[in-house]
């Protein structure tokens, strides 16, 4: 300005300003002229009004360029997130479209575990990022700059850490100037937090800030959604999980089966390195009865303890709690089992039938604090569901065992059964047999006497008869005599009447020269005919030749019935009917007597030879009486036992 003014110009100063305030100044060098003052004022202020014009129109134009990305920002994330399943993916996509949208050095997202009261990272972009993921980074809720944001839910913004106490330094990031934290809100509930950090100071501006909480109210909703989307898909996995595992337990008995099954689901849902099923035995130890995963699962399953030999136990079987240990190597109370070596976390659930505890489910991990307490309910639905399957198993079992010795006895006792059948089958034959020499030594000795009385007892009553006529010759005229000799003749003549009847009922003669027909009608037509017994014989069908001892029993049994007719019945008609047909001979005797009760006749002799005799020809008998109504007698021959 001096070297102008050394040089003959006039100098003007103006002020650029716009309704922001000042923008800057402008100097004009005017040379010498007959001009005015004024006329310099003006043209100076009509250049600074120029410039500020230019500048604000510039301003404007960047300030809506800006808004542009911004607004492309919002629209391509809400895009994304709502188009994509995967969390992982999702969180990806939303760090990477923030920072390449405003090019900031670190950005993260972190989420609220609402039991642990941490806010746990989930998802980070930066030159750093991979390193912070792999740290498992997290912050307790109300320390710290994100610690504070998650628990009161209002923005913080840091344009210089060193002068905020509130900012914790992270050794991975040990060039952080300034922080953002945005609250991730549903409500009033706080799920997470984004956090923007910068190694510039003074790195926020106000339309930033402003897009970034516009992006965390975006993006809150959907995470939130993804979360109980994830938990819904997990409750289905489990239920569907819990399904297979009850129609396995229904579909298979078998202990081994049964347990190696859940074992093998329990993997669909929860991830473990090893795992056992432990169960109490009736002795008091300790046994793992089904084990997974381990270097030699049949080591860990050879070794039986005693439950106060682990004190760990007693959460799980006296208090039938789930227990989590996030590292056994901390514990001092913790006692390794043979091949369990490999074990740092640690999960166990009780098995519990009714009130009592009969065991535990575990499963192992590898690493600290691997099992969460979301784990632990679903090792604890499984560890119901196992119990019910072992239960089943043990009933099973038992019923198996009953079922085998009731089996062995059911043997042993139809082999006894076997064996007395075979010895009263036996016993029967003899009897039989015995009864067929019975009756053949009757027939023979009913023969023997019928020849004796017909030889000796019959012809000497025939010889005395003949010696009577001639000693009524003799005597001459004697009336008194005459009467007497008379009298004994026709006594002797009666006697020798009744002795060809029992010479007849000995031994049928007829039955032998003329068969069966001929002799019933000769037996039935010389019965008594006293107290007006009315008899008849009927004949159906054509007589044919039988066998000799078919027709003795028939003409034994015909014998004996008519015989009790006429002793016990009363009877005032008796029928015989004898019908020869196919396939059976059949007979039956009926009286119209007085009757008697089946039931307690049945032990009486006549009865029980009746029937042995037609047990003997292969026959069947049927006797139907009762009190006051008669009595029938019915029984077949099969023909092709009759055949001569």
């Amino acid at each position: 300005m001096q070297r102008a003014a050394s040089q003959g110009y006039a100098i003007e100063l103006g002020v650029i300003q716009n309704s922001g305030g000042l923008q800057g100044q402008v100097i004009l060098g005017f040379s010498h002229a007959r001009r005015g003052k004024q006329d310099f004022r003006d043209q100076v202020e009509l250049v600074a009004d120029d410039l500020a014009g230019l500048l604000k129109s510039t301003a404007l134009t960047r300030q809506l360029t800006h808004i542009r990305s911004h607004l492309s920002l919002v629209h391509r994330l809400g895009q994304q997130v709502t188009s994509m399943d995967e969390r992982a993916a999702l969180l990806a996509e939303i760090t990477r479209l923030v920072s390449d949208a405003l090019g900031y050095e670190h950005i993260q997202l972190l989420l609220t575990e609402e039991e642990s009261r941490r806010v746990e990272l989930v998802h980070a972009s930066g030159p750093f990022a991979e390193t912070l993921m792999a740290s498992g980074f997290s912050e307790t809720v109300g320390r710290g700059i994100i610690g504070r944001v998650a628990e009161t839910g209002r923005m913080w913004i840091c344009q210089d850490v060193t002068r905020d106490h509130h900012f914790v330094s992270n050794a991975i990031l040990p060039h952080t100037a300034s922080e953002l934290a945005l609250p991730l809100r549903l409500g009033q509930r706080v799920i997470g937090v984004l956090d923007i950090q910068s190694d510039r100071s003074n790195a926020f501006r106000d339309d930033d800030v402003f897009l970034l909480q516009t992006i965390a109210d975006q993006i809150a909703p959907v995470i939130e959604q993804h979360r109980l989307l994830a938990a819904e898909r997990r409750q289905r996995r489990l239920a569907d999980t819990l399904a297979d595992v009850s129609r396995i337990i229904s579909s298979r008995l078998e202990a081994n089966h049964v347990l190696e099954a859940v074992i093998r689901e329990l993997g669909r849902v929860v991830p473990y390195n090893g795992c056992r099923v432990t169960l109490l035995g009736e002795d008091g130890r300790m046994r793992v009865v089904a084990a997974k995963g381990y270097p030699d699962n049949a080591k860990v399953k050879h070794h039986s303890f005693l439950a106060r030999e682990a004190p760990l136990s007693a959460p799980v079987m006296q208090l039938q709690r789930t227990l989590i240990i996030d590292d056994v190597r901390k514990e001092r109370e913790w006692v390794w089992q043979p091949g369990t070596e490999q074990i740092v976390a640690w999960c166990s659930a009780p098995l519990v039938h009714g009130t009592e505890c009969i065991g535990w489910l575990c499963l192992d991990w590898p690493e600290a604090g691997f099992f969460t307490a979301e784990h632990g309910r679903i090792v604890r639905a499984f560890a119901d569901q196992a119990v019910i399957a072992i239960e089943n198993a043990r009933l099973f079992e038992r019923a198996r065992e009953l079922s085998d010795i009731l089996e062995y006895k059911v043997n042993d006792r139809t082999r006894l059964l076997r064996e007395a059948n075979d010895e009263i089958a036996r016993k029967a034959d003899e009897l039989q047999a015995l009864w067929r020499r019975v009756v053949d030594v009757q027939e023979r000795e009913r023969q023997r006497i019928a020849y004796d009385l017909h030889d000796s007892v019959a012809q000497s009553i025939l010889a005395s008869t003949y010696q009577l006529q001639g000693i009524r010759r003799r005597i001459g005229d004697n009336p008194d005599l005459d009467r007497r000799l008379i009298e004994c003749q026709a006594m002797l003549d009666a006697t020798l009447g009744e002795m060809k009847q029992i010479i007849y009922a000995l031994r049928p003669n007829v039955l032998d020269e003329l068969g069966l027909v001929a002799a019933l009608e000769n037996y039935v037509g010389a019965l008594p005919s006293t107290d007006g017994l009315v008899t008849q014989l009927t004949i159906e069908g054509t007589p044919a030749p039988l066998k000799p001892e078919v027709e003795l029993a028939v003409f034994r049994i015909v014998q004996e019935t008519c015989q009790n007719c006429l002793r016990h019945a009363a009877a005032r008609n008796l029928s015989l009917k004898l019908s020869y047909s196919d396939p059976n001979i059949e007979i039956v005797i009926a009286d119209n007597g007085i009757g008697f009760v089946v039931d307690e006749a049945r032990l009486g002799l006549g009865l029980v030879g009746i029937r042995e005799r037609m047990h003997l020809v292969g026959g069947q008998l049927y006797i139907d009486s009762a009190p006051e109504a008669g009595t029938r007698i019915q029984f077949f021959i099969p023909r092709s036992n009759c055949s001569p």
